[in-house]
């Protein structure tokens, strides 16, 4: 925690006491050469970012934690100018949520759909927010985005006519979750790479280890210790008692009314933890996921994993008072004995009226006669039976709109891919490596979406054929105007009870998820026995880029497939051991990042790009897009250079930063402090 002086660009470290709660601030006296604690005004406190209390660096945009939300009309044009104050990082902001349709160079991805912005550069975004909903902005190279770097984005609609008519709602809130670390995420990231996980205490403390996390299947929940969470840049840190280390740390705070309606729009920007939220003794009526509309879906409960949006409305019709708006950790078992209370951070529902204290609610008891409903589970049973919990995945949710799930009978027009996320090694290093079809993702030495393949690291027959597990820039290829279908799995070498359910994001496309198979498991307890028949690996230990098991099921013609009424989404879970079937048509040509949305993940090689269409068929960049790359030369053209460049020369670098019509939303990135300016013509913006 510190205060932040804008004029100095100095910060000051922020104290708050836990006995009493009062907040302090650091000085140094030179007059007696000690360090003191001084009062704090009530406008120096309201500045005070405080997380969970401890101290760490974070890369924020405007001092904010999360970032500004930015708030526009669908079909609005969307000016964003971000200015790297870093002193020695590129950044990239990616537009979760948004196609990019005819500017898959606004993308955001660092190396892939752009260069990164250097350190003192300026870049301005400009796209159509043409899918509405709730998504988000985040920093899309490195690890930035869990080091704080990202914000809301809200796209409204004007007409929603074509949809069923969804309540009243008297007022709307927005929750974004994160798992939050003391260290910086790349020190975490190294730690995975150094495959030191169970030291993350310390690596100085010699009594304490981290424990595997599993979740209700038994298999893993990731290799990060969980330190704390926020919902909206505010939690607390609890010690192994579940007692808050500092309770007068502050948490969100929702007010309602009674007897009215509330809009909840949830974002995870977790670094790797699924949250299960809910409120206390208040049922969720789920509308939307990844911003499209979903049948309405009462539940106890839901699962979020980090990428994905879930909106859901409650009514306010309890007893006045203060109830808990939990976000739950998924774990059961630490090191293979069951937990007593998963992790948690939790905001607090606050009815007007009642006292202003801390909530002593519970959450509903789920019984035979009154089970519980959680949504999106990553596994088909959640423990054993007398946990009384009904599962439903996310397969099984319904869009109520009117709109036709392409079909395979265009016969050429049809192509299907198989793609396997898993952990994998080489006879090298044998280690679990996060993995696409046994390929770790290298990043091109230049973004393809301006230069195309020269930049990429190939993947060869020689390196990367057979079982071979290999380091190179792998994409699949598409062909614009084909129906795709694309069955993302979870099997192999890296599955198991020792693998993790991987949330895969595809950029460029929202898709319909057909189908969601699940592996097999043991009837009593639920844990996980083995994977899925569907797709047969045969003897193959990595089952990397396989077909369906009974080979009548190609051709789109797997039965189950829901093909009238499936929910449409950008980020999806595919379980330990199983699969999830999704379709799009190939109607959006550019080069498309997939991957893991775990960070850690993603970072390690958890990714793939697809090109669809060929170079010519995307559209080209403006005039002045910066180009990167490498830069090779030899001493021949070393010595005629010293020989021709008698003068000094410069190079110059333009952005193109053309105008338009619609909302115009400026800011910063870096540790300082920016101004946010909306500007609108003919449809209207606005700030949250």
């Amino acid at each position: 925690m510190f205060l932040y002086n804008k004029q100095r660009e100095a910060g000051t470290p922020v104290i708050i006491d836990s006995l009493t709660g009062v907040y302090s601030k650091r000085k140094y006296n030179s007059s007696n050469q000690s360090c003191e604690l001084t009062a704090m005004s009530e406008e120096e406190i309201s500045q005070v970012t405080t997380a969970d209390g401890y101290h760490r660096r974070t890369t924020l945009v405007n001092k904010q934690l999360p970032g500004p939300t930015i708030v526009v009309w669908k079909g609005a044009q969307v000016a964003v100018t971000v200015t790297n104050k870093l002193i020695q990082e590129g950044v990239a902001i990616h537009w979760h949520g948004i196609t990019q349709h005819n500017t898959p160079w606004m993308d955001g991805v660092g190396s892939v759909s752009q260069c990164p912005i250097s350190p003192g550069e300026s870049f301005t975004y400009r796209f159509t927010a043409s899918e509405g909903g709730t998504h988000w902005w985040h920093a899309h190279l490195g690890t930035f985005r869990t080091d704080g770097l990202y914000g809301a984005l809200i796209v409204l609609e004007n007409d929603t006519s074509s949809k069923p008519p969804l309540p009243v709602f008297h007022q709307e809130f927005l929750m974004l979750l994160h798992d939050w670390q003391r260290e910086d995420s790349l020190d975490t990231y190294l730690r995975v790479e150094w495959e030191a996980t169970r030291f993350s205490h310390g690596y100085g403390d010699t009594n304490t280890c981290r424990k595997r996390l599993t979740q209700a299947d038994g298999t893993d929940l990731g290799p990060v210790h969980f330190t704390s969470g926020l919902i909206n840049g505010k939690g607390r840190s609890y010690d192994d008692n579940d007692n808050a280390e500092n309770r007068f740390v502050p948490l969100e705070k929702f007010s309602v009314e009674g007897n009215m309606t509330y809009r909840f729009r949830v974002i995870s920007a977790a670094m790797m933890f699924p949250f299960r939220v809910s409120v206390d003794q208040h049922e969720l009526t789920l509308i939307a996921t990844d911003g499209d509309r979903i049948v309405e879906q009462t539940a106890e409960s839901f699962i979020i994993n980090t990428g994905e949006r879930y909106d859901f409305y409650i009514t306010t019709d309890q007893t006045p008072g203060n109830y808990w708006i939990r976000a739950d950790t998924i774990e059961l078992y630490a090191d293979n004995m069951p937990v007593n209370r998963q992790h948690h951070t939790e905001a607090i529902l606050h009815y007007e009226g009642a006292p202003d204290a801390e909530p002593t609610s519970q959450r509903k008891t789920c019984t035979a006669n009154d089970t519980c409903v959680v949504v999106n589970c990553p596994f088909r049973q959640y423990g054993d039976q007398s946990m009384h919990i009904e599962c439903l995945p996310v397969s099984e949710l319904r869009s109520p709109d009117n709109q036709s799930v392409p079909l395979s009978e265009s016969g050429d027009k049809w192509e299907e891919h198989f793609i396997n996320f898993h952990f994998a090694g080489s006879d090298i290093n044998p280690g679990q490596r996060s993995s696409v079809n046994g390929h770790r993702f290298v990043l091109p030495s230049s973004p393809p979406q301006v230069t195309g393949d020269k930049g990429l690291v190939p993947c060869t027959d020689e390196l990367c054929g057979g079982e071979k597990y290999c380091d190179c820039s792998y994409h699949v290829t598409i062909t614009p105007g084909n129906v795709v279908q694309m069955v993302l799995y979870n099997m192999g070498s890296g599955a198991g009870l020792a693998g993790t359910a991987h949330p895969v994001h595809i950029h460029g496309h929202h898709f319909y998820v057909l189908d969601m198979g699940f592996p097999e498991y043991n009837s009593s307890d639920g844990r996980y026995s083995s994977q899925n028949p569907d797709i047969d690996c045969g003897t193959s230990e990595r089952c990397n880029a396989k077909r369906w098991a009974d080979q009548s099921w190609e051709g789109g013609n797997k039965p189950g497939l829901n093909l009238r009424d499936p929910p449409m989404k950008d980020t999806v879970i595919v379980p330990v051991g199983g699969y999830v079937v999704i379709r799009f048509t190939a109607d959006n040509p550019g080069w498309w990042f997939v991957h893991c949305h775990i960070e850690i993940h993603q970072v390690e090689g958890m990714a793939m790009m697809i090109r669809e269409g060929t170079q010519g068929q995307m559209n080209p960049p403006p005039p002045g897009f910066p180009t990167c790359g490498e830069f090779h030369w030899s001493s021949a053209e070393f010595e005629r250079a010293k020989k021709g460049y008698s003068t000094s020369w410069t190079h110059t670098l333009s952005v193109a930063a053309g105008g338009g019509i619609g909302a115009a939303v400026g800011f910063i990135v870096g540790l300082g402090v920016g101004i946010i300016c909306y500007e609108c013509s003919k449809k209207s913006a606005t700030s949250k």
